[in-house]
């Protein structure tokens, strides 16, 4: 038998097995130390197998012969079994996003979870400022701006990348590390942009989109055989994008101010996670 995959014990290989056995691929999957090793016949074995996890990391599985005569659909239960927290993080944007547009009429709700408590008198707001909140214990409010979004648009966009690059790290590294880069992101981006801002209305996931984005980079810069597989023009992008928003382009075409402390503080948040995981990594595999 060859080894055609070292895979950390976190990542969940059994919808992979799944499609394998459905591929008519022999192989077997065992643990050997801290890693799930998948065994197959012969190298030209191996080589598929290789080929075809890139895929299932991405997402991007081709169909089997069996079920190409089946339109493809969106499976979330399948969803939910391979990115649990991904899915999870989604919905729960979701259901804040319905509840404080819809059924939030006194605003209570949205006043719980933004970044800084306030109260207005006729056209005016006052904020409380950040020692007041921690003060008060009121914690949540370090983390809870990032399930508040001002608009359809807003939200389909940051969780359209929640769902594509969440999903992979999730994959790659498990439920765990995700949470943590999520965790860590929100609350630097929160931090940055009240001390650049102020205390002011800001809210939404796109500080943990860019915390995702950082940690992907450096995660498959320091650990290439373990990519989460998103193409570099893909960073490039969001890159400008960050930069663009210091210019503030954006608001001179009218397309509103962007957050801009968030996507940096979210940035540099999930760069951190990712250099310290991925140097772990590597020491534990003795990589110099």
């Amino acid at each position: 038998m060859v080894s055609a995959l070292e895979i950390e014990l976190t990542v969940n290989l059994r919808p992979f097995a799944q499609y394998l056995r459905e591929s008519g691929i022999p192989h077997r999957i065992t643990q050997e130390g801290l890693k799930q090793v998948v065994w197959v016949p012969t190298s030209a074995h191996a080589a598929s197998v290789n080929h075809l996890f890139e895929g299932y990391k991405m997402g991007n599985l081709p169909p089997l012969q069996t079920r190409s005569s089946s339109p493809v659909r969106f499976n979330i239960l399948v969803a939910s079994i391979r990115c649990p927290l991904t899915v999870t993080i989604i919905l729960i944007n979701l259901f804040i996003f319905l509840l404080t547009q819809y059924f939030d009429s006194t605003g209570e709700v949205f006043r719980f979870m933004i970044f800084a408590d306030f109260r207005t008198e006729g056209q005016l707001v006052y904020f409380n400022k950040l020692t007041d909140s921690l003060i008060n214990a009121e914690y949540w409010r370090l983390l809870t701006p990032m399930f508040i979004h001002f608009g359809l648009m807003h939200l389909a966009f940051n969780l359209l990348w929640v769902w594509e690059v969440g999903r992979r790290i999730e994959i790659v590294n498990g439920a765990s590390v995700l949470l943590l880069v999520t965790l860590v992101s929100s609350l630097v981006a929160n931090l940055l942009q009240y001390s650049m801002s102020g205390p002011s209305f800001f809210g939404g996931m796109s500080g943990v989109v860019f915390g995702l984005f950082g940690y992907g980079f450096v995660w498959s810069w320091l650990v290439p055989r373990q990519t989460i597989g998103l193409a570099k023009g893909v960073y490039f992008m969001m890159l400008g994008y960050l930069v663009l928003g210091f210019t503030g382009i954006f608001g001179l075409l009218g397309l509103g101010d962007l957050a801009n402390g968030a996507h940096l503080g979210g940035l540099i948040g999930g760069l951190l996670v990712g250099a310290i995981a991925g140097v772990l990594f590597r020491r534990k595999e003795g990589v110099s």
